[in-house]
C-alpha cells in the first residue's frame, strides 16, 4: 500500500493584503537556496533564511498551490539547519497533477530595500510576499539530495540456509473439467466464475494460470484463454475480462468445459453439442537443495525517513571488525521491501501468512477465548500464550480451512454447549500471532490481508451486535504498546453491513505506525465482536510506493569471505542518479560461523 498521503489546510496565502509585493527572481526579503526548477515524486526541498529587512524574529508562512489550486504538502524542518536556513520538505504524490505550481512566503518586513521603515500601520502582522512559479512533474523520480531526519541504524545477524542447487520456472499442464458461470456487472457479462470439477479442487499455484484450449458449439468454432486471476476457496475461482467469443461473434456464458464430446446448456437453457479440449496451465517454481548450509548476513536497516531526496538503492561493505583496513563492497542492491512476518524456508523469506502449507497455520499462530480486556496482554512467551491463571481456556484451535477462501485459517471456536447460541459479541475470541515482531517508531507499515466473514456455522445462527473485526498490535516479551486501549492499538477494523450473512473482504489494507519507544516486539491481535471469520493472505512490510522509498528495509547478502569471525557491516545510500547520501550506517561487530565449505567440512 502506499505509504500515508500527508495533507494540509489551506492558508489561502495569495489572498492577503501585504503592504510590499517582492517581484524579485531570487527574493530580496528572504533568503532561498537550493530551489529546485523542478518538484519531482517523492520528497523535494530548498533552504530558507531571512534578510537584514526582516523583523528579528519573524514569523514565515509557506504555502504551495498546484495547477489545479489544491495544497501541496511541505514542512518546514526546525532541527534540520544548514548555517541559519532551515530545510524546507515538500512531498509530490502521484496524483499531484503536472504544471506551474505557486510558492508563497510571507513574512513581515522592517524595512523595505530602499531603507525605509515600514509604516506603523503595517507593523506587527505580515506584510511582505513573494511568489515563485516551479513545475510539478510527478512521474520523475526526486532529483533532490538525499536528506535524512535522523541518523539510520543497521542491525546484522547470520542466517544459515541450505544452498539451492537448482531452480527453475517450468508450466505445468493438467486437464481441467469446469462449470462456467457468467460474472455480470450492470447486466453485462465481464467474466466467469468457475467451479472446478476435475480436478475437483483449486491450488494456491493455480492463480495466474491460463485455462487453454478449443471449443466447437454447434459446429462454430472458438477458443479457450481464461485467465485464473483470483481463486475464493478450493471450488470456485474467477477469470475476469476474459469471454469465450465464438467465429460468429457470440459470446459462451454458462457452460460444462471438458475435454470430447457433450451436450451443454450454452447461452440459453437449450442444450448445445460441445466438442472442446481444454488445460489448466500454472507455473511453478521447483527448486531442489543440497546439504550444505551456507552463511548470509542478514541486515535491517531502519530510520531511513528522508526530508528530501529519496533511497533507490544501497550498497553493503563488510570487514572484519579487528582489520585495521578498509570495508570490501559485497553487494550493490535495489530498495525493495520484504514480509516481516517470515518463517525460514532454503529462499528465506517465505510468509508465514501464506497457508499454502497448510501445518504451518497453527505453528505461527494460536486463538483464545475473549472473556475481558486483560486476557490478551500477557506476552507470548516461546510458542505459546501465556495466560490469567483465572481465565477458564476454551478448546481454541487455529485451523485451515481452503473450503471458504483459499489457504485461510480461522479460529475453531465451539458451538457446542450452546457457546455461541445467539452471539459472541459480548464473549468473543481472538487469533494472535507466536512469534514476536520487532517494529520501528520511525516506520510506517503496511497490514495487507484477506477475510471472510459468514453469520452461520453449522446450527450456530449468529445475531446481536453489528459483526466485527478490530486489529490490534500489542507489545510482547516485556516490549509495551503506549495506548489508551487496554487491547493494544487499534490499526484497523473489518465492519459487517447490518443483514449481511456473508462478505469477504479482499486485498484490504491498513497503514499504521507503532506506539513503540524507539524498537519494540509486537503481535497481531485479531479480535472477533461476533461472526464467524476466516483470514488469509496477511501480510505486514513497511509502506512503500513507487515514488516514496520505505522507512527501513531488510537486506539478505552472502557472506562468502569470513568464518569464525566477528563482522562489522557498512551501508551506504544512492539515489537514482548514483548520488550518494552524506551520512552511512555502520552495525556492532557479530560473530559469523560461516559456511560449512569454508569450514573445510563438505562431505
Amino acid at each position: 500500500m502506499p505509504k500515508t498521503k500527508k495533507q494540509l489546510f489551506p492558508k489561502n496565502l495569495l489572498e492577503y493584503e501585504v503592504y510590499i509585493e517582492d517581484t524579485s527572481a531570487n527574493s530580496d526579503y528572504f533568503r532561498i537556496t537550493n530551489l529546485p526548477q523542478l518538484f519531482t515524486g517523492g520528497r523535494n526541498s530548498f533552504l530558507i533564511d531571512g534578510s537584514e529587512f526582516l523583523r528579528d524574529a519573524s514569523k514565515i508562512q509557506i504555502e504551495i498551490i498546484d495547477s489545479k489550486g489544491n495544497t501541496i504538502y511541505q514542512n518546514p524542518v526546525k532541527d534540520y539547519v544548514e548555517g541559519t536556513s532551515i530545510l524546507v520538505s515538500v512531498e509530490i504524490y502521484n496524483d499531484t497533477p503536472t504544471g506551474f505550481a505557486t510558492l508563497v512566503i510571507m513574512g513581515e518586513a522592517e524595512f523595505t530595500t530602499n531603507a525605509q521603515s515600514v509604516p506603523a500601520e503595517w507593523q506587527d502582522t505580515y506584510n511582505v510576499r513573494w511568489t515563485k512559479q516551479v513545475m510539478v512533474e510527478p512521474g520523475l523520480k526526486s532529483r533532490s539530495p538525499i536528506k535524512f531526519l535522523n541518523f539510520p541504524q543497521v542491525g546484522v545477524e547470520e542466517k544459515r540456509f541450505y544452498t539451492v542447487a537448482t531452480s527453475s520456472y517450468v508450466t505445468s499442464s493438467i486437464p481441467f473439467t469446469a462449470s462456467l458461470f457468467p460474472l455480470l456487472n450492470s447486466a453485462r457479462t465481464v467474466g466467469y466464475g468457475i467451479n472446478a470439477q476435475s480436478p475437483t479442487s483449486f491450488s494456491g499455484d493455480y492463480l495466474n494460470g491460463y485455462i487453454t484450449g478449443s471449443i466447437i458449439v454447434d459446429g462454430i468454432s472458438g477458443s479457450v484463454e481464461l485467465l485464473v486471476d483470483d481463486i475464493l476457496n478450493v471450488s470456485t475461482s474467477f477469470a475476469r475480462r476474459s469471454l469465450i467469443t465464438l467465429d460468429n461473434g457470440a459470446v459462451v456464458e454458462k457452460i460444462l468445459l471438458r475435454s470430447g464430446s457433450y451436450s451443454t446448456p450454452v447461452l440459453t437453457e437449450n442444450n448445445s453439442i460441445v466438442t472442446s479440449s481444454t488445460l489448466l496451465q500454472y507455473g511453478k517454481l521447483s527448486t531442489n537443495a543440497t546439504n550444505i548450509p551456507v552463511s548470509y548476513a542478514k541486515l535491517r536497516v531502519a530510520n531511513m525517513n528522508t526530508v528530501s531526496g529519496e533511497i533507490f538503492k544501497v550498497r553493503v561493505y563488510n570487514k572484519v571488525s579487528t582489520n585495521i583496513s578498509d570495508y570490501k563492497l559485497i553487494a550493490d542492491i535495489p530498495i525493495v521491501t520484504e514480509e516481516l512476518i517470515v518463517s525460514e524456508s532454503i529462499r528465506g523469506a517465505v510468509a508465514a501468512g501464506n497457508f499454502y502449507l497448510s501445518p504451518t497455520a497453527s505453528l505461527n499462530w494460536y486463538a483464545d477465548k475473549l472473556t475481558g480486556s486483560a486476557d490478551i496482554l500477557y506476552p507470548v512467551s516461546g510458542t505459546a500464550p501465556y495466560y490469567n491463571s483465572s481465565l477458564t481456556l476454551m478448546p481454541f484451535n487455529v485451523l485451515v480451512d481452503s473450503n471458504t477462501l483459499i489457504d485461510s485459517m480461522f479460529a475453531s471456536v465451539p458451538t457446542f454447549n450452546n457457546q455461541f447460541t445467539g452471539s459472541v459479541s459480548s464473549s468473543g475470541y481472538f487469533i494472535g500471532t507466536k512469534s514476536p515482531i520487532t517494529v520501528f517508531q520511525t516506520t510506517e507499515y503496511t497490514l495487507e490481508l484477506d477475510a471472510f466473514y459468514k453469520k452461520e456455522s453449522g446450527s450456530v445462527n449468529l445475531t446481536g451486535n453489528t459483526p466485527l473485526v478490530n486489529i490490534y498490535i500489542t507489545g510482547v516479551n516485556g516490549s509495551t504498546v503506549v495506548s489508551k486501549d487496554p487491547l493494544g492499538q487499534l490499526i484497523g477494523t473489518l465492519t459487517v453491513e447490518s443483514g449481511a450473512t456473508v462478505k469477504r473482504f479482499q486485498t484490504k489494507q491498513f497503514n499504521f505506525s507503532p506506539n513503540v519507544v524507539t524498537s519494540g516486539r509486537i503481535g497481531l491481535r485479531f479480535v472477533v465482536q461476533n461472526g464467524f471469520w476466516n483470514f488469509s493472505k496477511i501480510s505486514l512490510k513497511p509502506a512503500s510506493d513507487a515514488l516514496f522509498a520505505p522507512d527501513e528495509v531488510q537486506l539478505l547478502v552472502p557472506n562468502t569471505d569470513y568464518y569464525n569471525s566477528l563482522l562489522q557491516y557498512k551501508v551506504e545510500f544512492f539515489d537514482i542518479n548514483n548520488n550518494s547520501a552524506d551520512v552511512f550506517a555502520e552495525s556492532i561487530p557479530t560473530f559469523f560461523t560461516g559456511s560449512n565449505i569454508d569450514l573445510g567440512t563438505l562431505p
